[in-house]
């Protein structure tokens, strides 16, 4: 496989950069991509998979157990010659930790760094035993630099965030992404901790964010605090819609997210309940049988 060069992160905008499935795209010296044949509704043209190194080579997000794209990143290793010797997860979604144990037959000396899901959990990936479970705000010296966790619990509990001190880039897995904003859903997923951990990572130096899905993005800070922002005009709208009379979810979606489509409003009643269930903790809203009201 030949690497397809997109030269230096300074010439190019995020327009410029979109992930092409199977093609190992060059982001940066030492940096690439490889989009997993996974396109959907939810992952737009895939997962993103990054690698990263030198002498040795660090995977970011295997991906799906897709036999094609577990053969794709192993073949990296002949087009860089280099062995790869570090496996990173995000987090344990099915669409980006599980391809882990396929590579691993292949590399039973690989590293895997992440959290692991919890016991139980459906739609969680439970293949994946990491070696190194990180702390946050741990460094991982590897050869090509170091590479520090940033632990961002939101999306889901064990969600971490990866910065390659190199290159300034922050690797968000499904904490951000460009073109549309993450869906939180609960019991897994929590708004509160999802803005906190938006909160710590403003407060972070970085040049680019390389997210999970999409192409990379050359305002960081702008798009998190964009982010930020609409979260809590989100949840703005939602306490002006709940009143004292209760009212159901279904009749709040329509209210909360009357700015977009009639078919999203499955996947947006997800972050509206997530919105809901913070703004409860807050005492400021409580679920009754008929639905929620104001406390």
């Amino acid at each position: 496989m030949r690497p397809v060069a997109l030269t230096n992160f300074a010439m190019h905008n995020s327009s410029d950069l979109e992930p092409e499935a199977g093609s190992l795209q060059k982001l940066a010296d030492n940096f690439y991509r490889l989009c997993a044949p996974n396109p959907s509704f939810m992952t737009g043209m895939g997962t993103n998979t990054y690698i990263y190194g030198d002498s040795e080579l660090a995977v970011f997000d295997a991906g799906p157990a897709i036999d094609k794209h577990a053969k794709s990143i192993l073949s990296v290793q002949e087009t860089l010659d280099a062995p790869i010797t570090h496996i990173f997860a995000s987090h344990t979604h099915m669409d980006h930790s599980p391809c882990t144990q396929l590579l691993k037959k292949s590399l039973p000396k690989a590293i895997c760094i992440g959290i692991p899901a919890e016991p139980n959990q459906p739609f969680e990936d439970h293949t994946f035993r990491p070696e190194l479970e990180p702390k946050d705000l741990q460094i991982i010296d590897f050869a090509s630099g170091q590479i520090q966790a940033i632990c961002t619990p939101g999306h889901v509990a064990n969600h971490v965030c990866w910065l390659l001190k190199e290159h300034g880039v922050l690797l968000t897995g499904d904490h951000l992404m460009s073109g549309s904003t993450v869906v939180i859903i609960p019991p897994k997923g929590d708004m509160s901790a999802y803005i906190a951990s938006l909160e710590k990572i403003q407060r972070l130096r970085f040049e680019l964010i390389a997210p999970g899905h999409g192409s990379l993005i050359f305002a960081p800070h702008k798009l998190i605090d964009w982010t930020i922002k609409h979260r809590f005009a989100r949840e703005a709208k939602v306490l002006s819609a709940i009143s004292n009379k209760p009212s159901p979810l279904d009749a709040l979606v329509s209210s909360v997210y009357d700015d977009v489509e009639r078919h999203l409003y499955k996947i947006a009643k997800y972050s509206l309940h997530a919105h809901l269930l913070k703004l409860e903790r807050e005492n400021k809203v409580r679920e009754t049988e008929l639905g929620w009201v104001l406390d």
